[in-house]
């Protein structure tokens, strides 16, 4: 298993997610870093693009950062949305965004916990797109993305 973030250059590989969603503030209680060990567990191979800089920088270019994740989704088989939506902390405006413009994509899946606000529309609009309900846990969310690229 290989982990890509903003600081490598992207690996096109027919085994690969973006991890695509909400940022917490607290790092201690990083969602990408709870799928990403849930995955290794679970024996993935394959490559996993996280958006997050290892390294937090004040010098951010937010114009570089926007290119490379288009360019990471687009590259990779699965998008994967973890939206742990917290009102005002944590609105996820981009999260909104990449939601809409990939949904109807095969390439996504989707996910969120019970405490989550304002998902009506993603939750609605997910299961009409996709023909199915979005999952409530990240091991569920782990084995969508290994059920979806068994589909690749």
């Amino acid at each position: 298993m290989k982990v890509i973030t903003p600081e490598d250059k992207i690996v096109k590989s027919k085994n690969s997610v973006f991890l695509a969603g909400t940022t917490p503030k607290n790092r201690k209680k990083d969602w990408r870093k709870q799928i990403i060990s849930i995955l290794q567990n679970k024996g993935f191979n394959g490559i996993i693009i996280n958006p997050d800089y290892t390294e937090l920088t004040n010098k951010l270019d937010y114009e570089a950062q926007i290119m490379w994740e288009i360019k990471a989704m687009k590259s990779s088989c699965v998008v994967a949305f973890w939206i742990d939506r917290d009102m005002p902390k944590r609105p996820g405006l981009t999260t909104n965004v990449e939601f809409g413009y990939w949904l109807r994509s095969d390439k996504v899946v989707y996910g969120r916990p019970e405490t989550s606000e304002k998902c009506f529309y993603l939750d609605y609009t997910y299961k009409l797109e996709q023909k199915k309900k979005h999952v409530l846990t990240l091991e569920q969310l782990a084995d969508e993305i290994i059920k979806k690229l068994t589909k690749v």
